[in-house]
């Protein structure tokens, strides 16, 4: 009987130290990135202690950006600058990397770009420890290189009209909430993404700053940075930049749709006035006009640009339609509209 107690007691002694260190987390040591060849770069993110799967890493990739999350695992010493190297050759490319242990056991990479990324994608793959080498187990992200600023519309795009979308907030900003738990950061990328199938069956080329719940720039930034990283997805010939939003305020009464431009903007102020008659005519919504202010990303935008407030999520009634797929359509349409409207009726030289 004691035999078979201690057989027990050791083979449940065993398994718990398997559990303990299956759930340890891994340390990042380093980031280094560098030229792999003429036609990429790559980003060498090293670790000790835990390990790591690929289910436990995810990535989002935009045409200015890439966002790595990883799931067991603690930022080290790389949320210090010593932490992370970046390679002459390729300081070219890469801007900024932040690191952030946005939740416990869990970090966040945003590593931001100086150019254009080329079509293509990258690669991620996990690769251990090498003791010959001395080198720690590491994630390697192969980009491949991107296309200058200048050849964007010949090489990219083809002539094509270029639309940028910015579904406002994202990630750790969640923007207004509405009464039932609504949030202007979903409702906002819901009509954004269905606006960019529209525009895009429609022959432009759509640009979005975001295309998942996520921050532009990275958690934490101030909202300079947050709002520069938007605008800074804008390539140098775009056509118009239309920032989507929901209102709130403290009475929930308040309601109505409204469109802004920047001062002294005339083609922003046509485009502003033409994405309010199309809200107007297909949201149904109180209109409380057309207004300009200076909004960063219309300020420091280089192209004619929008920001719209497509309703006021603190409205029961209003938060109810905001979060309706059907009506989330149109408002897509009548951003779609008004873009045809810009251009069919001489808007764009």
């Amino acid at each position: 009987m004691l035999k078979k107690f201690l057989t027990c007691f050791s083979l449940l002694l065993v398994l718990t130290c398997a559990a303990t260190v299956q759930a340890k987390p891994a340390e990042l040591t380093g980031i280094n990135a560098y030229e792999l060849d003429k036609e990429t770069m790559r980003i060498e993110i090293s670790y000790r202690g835990g390990r790591l799967n690929d289910s436990d890493i995810s990535s989002d990739f935009s045409l200015e950006s890439m966002r790595l999350e990883i799931d067991n695992a603690l930022p080290g010493r790389v949320s210090r600058v010593s932490g992370i190297q970046i390679q002459p050759a390729a300081k070219s490319l890469i801007d900024k990397i932040f690191v952030n242990e946005t939740q416990k056991k869990h970090t966040s990479i945003q590593i931001n770009f100086n150019s254009i990324m080329e079509s293509g994608g990258s690669t991620i793959n996990l690769e251990p420890a090498n003791r010959a080498e001395k080198k720690d187990a590491r994630i390697i992200i192969d980009v491949k290189k991107f296309v200058a600023q200048d050849n964007w519309s010949s090489e990219n795009f083809s002539g094509e009209k270029i639309i940028v979308l910015d579904p406002g907030h994202g990630g750790s900003d969640a923007g207004a909430i509405g009464p039932t738990g609504v949030t202007e950061k979903s409702v906002s990328l819901a009509v954004s993404l269905k606006a960019q199938k529209l525009l895009a069956a429609s022959g432009y080329q759509v640009v979005m700053t975001r295309t998942t719940d996520v921050d532009v720039a990275a958690p934490g930034v101030s909202d300079a940075t947050e709002l520069q990283a938007r605008v800074d997805k804008a390539p140098p010939n775009a056509a118009l930049f239309i920032s989507v939003h929901c209102n709130a305020f403290s009475n929930g009464k308040a309601n109505g749709m409204e469109t802004y431009h920047a001062p002294t903007a005339v083609k922003g102020a046509r485009l502003a006035r033409l994405l309010n008659e199309e809200l107007e005519r297909l949201g149904g919504l109180n209109n409380r006009g057309v207004k300009a202010a200076r909004f960063y990303v219309m300020t420091h935008s280089k192209c004619p640009a929008s920001l719209i407030e497509l309703g006021f999520i603190t409205n029961p009634r209003e938060e109810k339609l905001l979060a309706s797929d059907d009506y989330q359509q149109k408002l897509a349409q009548a951003i779609t509209n008004a873009v045809n409207r810009y251009f069919n009726q001489g808007g764009f030289d």
